[in-house]
């Protein structure tokens, strides 16, 4: 699929740097999970092929993710009134294998490449107040009903490695590696200047990994926020977006390329968004070669359910085969 490049503006993607994703097509593949309410006015999860078909919505619930296969999504479903969470694996058709409910508040699900069931949850004891300060990353084995291991969540980050490994970034910038009992094995010490990470993504093959870092306000709010790369081990790492307004990165299925999103609610204080003018949440694909990529990269054009080509905006919950 060729995606045409949009024009300019933002975050120092454009220039003369040959390298930074900006300027002509790019050409990519695969099915985009997505909730994007904009593209057929219809809430939930939305998978969108890249060669073209319409766009198919699998499910009524926003907060889903799919298996890095594709072939299963999961949901994660919070109910305020009563403090609680259900977590829910179906097949990509729609059907439910397996579901769970949780105490507290489940804000995000991260699952695993390799086993069906095994999933990094984001989670806090309540959705506001003091609680949800309160941030831990748990893995569980879903099937079992085991929790595999449990750390601090706050500025930190995981994800899993193909190989049933995980990938922890603590809060100090320290990159741990292991099985999901995470033994104290440290890889590599990041560092970005005046700022913390607050995100972390593996490519397919385990050997990269995009990571996001914050400038904090003295409130604690975030002033801006973008991402950056390198190695597995942490070596090479580089400025990938300079945006000062993304928050997350999307491998495609072969590694070659990256989503990422420019939301100017991301550079808030702790009482609103301030000095940004709040407009919508655009999303833009780019080859994982660029560096210091913003708004003059290329846009994701699909077709939506009523057959019209549209450009896909936020959030982009996964990019499989």
């Amino acid at each position: 699929m060729h995606l045409a490049s949009c024009g300019g503006g933002g975050g120092g993607g454009g220039g003369n740097d040959p390298d930074n994703g900006s300027g002509g097509e790019v050409t990519t593949s695969g099915l985009l999970w997505h909730d994007f309410f904009g593209l057929d006015a219809v809430n939930g999860l939305q998978v969108s092929d890249l060669a073209g078909a319409k766009t198919v919505r699998v499910s009524g619930v926003e907060t889903a993710v799919p298996t890095p296969d594709g072939q299963h999504f999961i949901t994660y479903e919070y109910d305020l009134d009563d403090d609680f969470s259900t977590v829910s694996i179906y097949t990509r058709d729609g059907q439910r294998v397996d579901a769970a409910t949780f105490d507290g508040y489940v804000r995000r699900v991260r699952p695993s490449p390799g086993q069906l069931g095994r999933m990094i949850l984001t989670w806090s004891p309540t959705a506001g107040g003091v609680g949800s300060d309160q941030v831990e990353l748990i893995a569980i084995d879903f099937n079992g009903r085991v929790t595999l291991a449990s750390y601090p969540g706050v500025h930190a980050a995981a994800d899993w490695l193909p190989d049933g490994r995980v990938l922890h970034l603590g809060a100090d910038g320290r990159l741990r590696i292991g099985t999901p009992a995470l033994p104290d094995t440290a890889v590599a010490q990041l560092s970005v200047s005046g700022r913390t990470p607050a995100g972390l993504w593996v490519d397919p093959a385990g050997q990269r990994i995009i990571t996001r870092w914050n400038v904090l306000w003295e409130d604690g709010g975030i002033r801006s926020t973008d991402l950056w790369i390198s190695a597995i081990d942490g070596s090479g790492l580089e400025q990938l977006t300079d945006t000062g307004l993304s928050s997350y990165g999307v491998w495609s299925p072969d590694g070659a390329f990256f989503a990422f999103d420019m939301d100017p609610a991301n550079a808030c204080t702790s009482t609103g968004c301030s000095g940004i003018p709040i407009g919508s949440c655009d999303l833009y694909v780019a080859p994982a070669t660029s560096r210091r990529v913003g708004a003059a990269a290329a846009s994701f054009t699909v077709t939506g359910a009523d057959g019209r080509r549209k450009v896909l905006g936020c959030d982009l919950r996964g990019w499989t085969r």
